[in-house]
């Protein structure tokens, strides 16, 4: 787990940057091997063999088209930077160039609006000069964000791909409904649910939020009313529906319908290097019901009890301090971002993992930047988070509710993120990472307990206090 999130991310250039000025990248575009330069964002292709048997060339040319279509399909679906395919240069870095093409072939490649929907590809020649020394041509196509559909082929039966690093894979429906979820096409918080009953209400949650939602023009409402125009509720053939929103803040019981919809918190024995073998867990603890209830209780849990270790050290001007194990806005930050943003149709809990050297947060739904893509595993030292939320409407009345000591139940995941730096900095702590998988955000938080705990040990045995449960 650590080792994946520790790996070094070798910066690469944007593919539009690459796109726009080929000759300023021209040795980046000729790397000596795939393995060097394809990825989630670049691709390339020979333009067929030059050779004098029509037929072969014919056949090679229908598979690089079919390739052509994948790719930009794949490219529009999975990066909000795009992607660049590059078509005349081989997989060892070598120009072959594509001047041995006929015009009708090269457009037959670029004829994009034929090959698939949903896609805004651009084409562009450059003229280089090739593996024997000729002048000859390449093809660059850069393949845009697809954000108001699935980038798939024409027909009865559409075909998409998605990115994954080198590869490019058949979108499966299951798959197509992630990225329907990814590029808010199926709008899931505003579809209606379950039939609404004034029963499953959490009279608790509706109190609260009657005082922070538009007081002066609602506050006469009823119930029924007031959770309409908060799109809480829907009306569905004379009806009220709670949507999914409104039913995983507003019902008392959302896991009757939504039966993940809950935090699981559990305790491993082990380092988290050895979570492969971490057996069963030694606690285990669910926290559930309306999402702020879900949040409210596990802040007190763990304000109160003594879940995390404490350590007791000796200032220098005198007396002594106590110092978490982790710093309580970090953990508490991590677990409300993963409530606030997870993907609720996945059935998995958001899992809180204890290990005794980190605390691990992992929730279902991969993270999204609003500008860039962000890398498969990276640190809030080198990246800051401003990511496209899940949930818009969850977020919208997490932003207005307070718990009952007056603290908001969400910000804006900018400002958390950065608390969360200054926070783990201040005691001398590794900032918090992140490993993104295809349908999973994790985030590590790390304790070195055991440095800390050897080095209060040694100060103890020098006449300083001992670390302390």
């Amino acid at each position: 787990m650590s080792e994946t999130l520790r790996e070094d991310v070798v910066m690469e250039p944007s593919p539009r940057a690459v796109y726009d000025d080929p000759a300023s990248h021209w040795a980046f575009l000729t790397r000596p091997s795939d393995d060097r330069f394809e990825g989630q964002h670049f691709d390339r292709k020979e333009a067929g063999q030059r050779t004098s048997d029509a037929r072969k060339l014919k056949n090679q040319l229908s598979q690089l088209r079919e390739g052509v279509t994948e790719t930009i399909s794949a490219f529009a679906n999975s990066n909000v930077e795009g992607g660049l395919l590059v078509i005349g240069i081989a997989s060892n870095g070598d120009v072959k160039g594509i001047d041995h093409l006929t015009e009708q072939q090269k457009n037959g490649l670029t004829n994009f609006e034929s090959l698939l929907h949903n896609q805004a590809a651009e084409a562009r020649l450059h003229r280089c000069v090739d593996v024997s020394g000729r002048g000859n041509s390449i093809c660059l196509i850069f393949a845009p964000y697809a954000d108001r559909g699935i980038c798939e082929t024409p027909g009865f039966a559409p075909k998409a791909w998605e990115r994954r690093g080198p590869q490019n894979v058949p979108v499966t429906q299951a798959a197509r409904d992630r990225l329907r979820d990814r590029k808010n096409l199926s709008d899931f918080e505003n579809t209606f649910c379950c039939p609404y009953d004034r029963a499953d209400l959490s009279d608790d949650v509706l109190v609260e939020f009657r005082k922070v939602f538009s007081p002066d023009a609602t506050g006469d409402f009823p119930d029924e009313r007031l959770l309409h125009e908060a799109g809480a509720l829907v009306r569905r053939e004379g009806e009220y529906w709670f949507t999914h929103a409104g039913l995983l803040f507003f019902g008392s019981n959302p896991q009757r319908v939504l039966p993940a919809s809950y935090i699981r918190l559990m305790r491993f024995g082990v380092t988290s290097e050895d979570f492969a073998r971490r057996g069963l867990p030694t606690f285990d603890r669910k926290f559930t019901g309306p999402v702020t209830k879900q949040i409210r209780e596990a802040r007190t849990f763990f304000r109160e009890s003594a879940f995390f270790k404490r350590y007791q050290k000796r200032r220098e001007a005198g007396g002594f301090v106590e110092e978490p194990e982790f710093p309580p806005t970090v953990i508490d930050e991590a677990i409300v971002n993963a409530v606030a943003h997870r993907d609720y149709r996945t059935p998995i809990p958001v899992e809180c993992e204890s290990y005794r050297d980190a605390f691990v947060v992992k929730n279902p739904g991969r993270m999204l930047q609003r500008d860039a893509d962000l890398p498969p595993a990276f640190s809030l030292a080198d990246v800051v988070l401003d990511s496209m939320p899940r949930n818009p409407k969850l977020l919208e009345w997490l932003k207005l509710m307070r718990d009952p000591r007056g603290v908001a139940y969400v910000q804006a995941i900018s400002e958390g993120t950065k608390q969360m730096v200054t926070a783990m900095k201040a005691l001398g702590l590794p900032v918090p990472s992140y490993r993104l998988a295809l349908n999973e955000t994790l985030i590590r938080i790390e304790s070195r307990a055991e440095e800390r705990e050897a080095a209060l040990l040694a100060a103890n045995e020098q006449g300083s206090p001992d670390s302390r449960n």
